[in-house]
């Protein structure tokens, strides 16, 4: 009979034939106890107000709101939101821009009576602006997006306030380029049932 340490099997050692198993049931022995119940979905309804920054020299700081509907999925220590929103932003300065754009996405928080969150949302957005005479600026719809981070906490079962910074841009065209702008605010979530 063949000794194990000499095997072929024995020579590979635990590194190679053992660690991918270890590492799945690890993972899976993880998820378990966070997730102690079935996943579970509530409907949010959030408002975002926010101070808005432009990183351009195509407009001066100004002001925005956005809100945004979805299902959240509790997953024990992770929320996983999607989300479907719409915004107005405008902004001040001589050629006066404005944003106007609905955008899907979604939003993955960590705990939760206080929860930082990851976010990012696409969709279409549109620019205008106050043209004066011989401005060669166009207005334009195109692609929209945001990235960004909040953090939350919850105040009553229904409810989260927070506060949230993201990078937001509208991308260029032939003649323009992209349109991007900061927001940092506040914002409140309403968790339906």
């Amino acid at each position: 009979m063949e000794d194990f340490t000499s095997s072929r099997f024995g020579r590979r050692g635990f590194s190679r034939i053992h660690w991918p198993v270890a590492v799945a049931v690890g993972a899976l022995t993880l998820a378990g106890l966070s997730w102690s119940e079935p996943a579970k979905a509530q409907n949010t309804l959030g408002v975002d107000v926010s101070f808005n920054d432009t990183l351009g020299d195509e407009g001066d700081n100004g002001a925005g709101v956005d809100l945004y509907f979805g299902p959240r999925m509790d997953l024990g220590l992770l929320a996983l939101t999607t989300e479907l929103s719409a915004g107005f932003h405008d902004f001040g300065g001589g050629i006066d821009p404005s944003v106007y754009r609905g955008m899907a996405g979604g939003r993955l928080g960590l705990f939760t009576i206080i929860r930082p969150s990851i976010f990012a949302h696409i969709g279409v957005g549109h620019l205008t602006w106050d043209e004066g005479p011989g401005d060669d600026r166009d207005s334009r719809t195109n692609i929209a997006t945001d990235v960004g981070a909040a953090l939350d906490l919850t105040v009553l079962p229904m409810m989260d306030v927070g506060v949230q910074l993201s990078y937001n841009t509208i991308a260029g065209n032939s003649s323009n380029p992209a349109f991007d702008w900061t927001q940092f605010g506040a914002h409140v979530i309403f968790v339906l049932d």
